[in-house]
């Protein structure tokens, strides 16, 4: 599930996704554990286009299965991934940058 919200509502990505409470992954994603493990988590990436931030977020539910191939158990468009897209949406609204 995507959302769009102005390029200068997001900063710094990775202080406004720290703020949010994730952490940088090492792909240039972001991820927030929902508990004390790895998973669930959500999983965001940034894109850009022109004035605007893209942001892709779905929740990875486990690891990948298979060796060599990226496919993993995730949820895309879930009450939960939108509850927590608008929780992004209002903070970076919030935001003294915008």
């Amino acid at each position: 599930m995507r959302i769009t919200v102005p390029l200068r509502s997001l900063g710094n990505p990775r202080v406004t996704f720290s703020r949010l409470g994730y952490h940088a992954a090492t792909n240039g994603s972001f991820e927030r554990r929902m508990g004390g493990g790895v998973f669930p988590r959500f999983h965001a990436y940034i894109g850009t286009q022109n004035d605007t931030a893209i942001i892709n977020l779905h929740l990875d539910m486990k690891a990948h299965s298979y060796t060599g191939v990226s496919a993993h158990s995730g949820e895309y468009d879930t009450d939960i991934v939108k509850r927590e897209l608008v929780r992004i949406q209002e903070e970076l609204s919030r935001s003294p940058l915008v």
